[in-house]
């Protein structure tokens, strides 16, 4: 599946930090610096397996609703 490929229904529940950042409308290297050790609280949560880095789309979701900025 390519990102051409996806719509709004069928983003997978894990994903790879590029189609992370897409699915987050930021750039990889925005991503990346967000996991940086020093700016980590300020990112959303990723799970590390094998040296891999999945990020959860729940988790995704979750870290946008709580940048939410409501209008005054």
């Amino acid at each position: 599946m390519t990102k051409k490929d996806l719509t709004p229904d069928n983003w997978p529940d894990n994903m790879r930090p590029a189609l992370a950042a897409s699915y987050l409308g930021l750039s990889n290297s925005k991503l990346a610096k967000l996991r940086m050790e020093l700016n980590r609280p300020a990112g959303p949560p990723f799970v590390k397996v094998a040296g891999c880095i999945v990020y959860r789309r729940a988790d995704l979701d979750t870290w946008l609703e709580s940048h939410l900025v409501e209008a005054a």
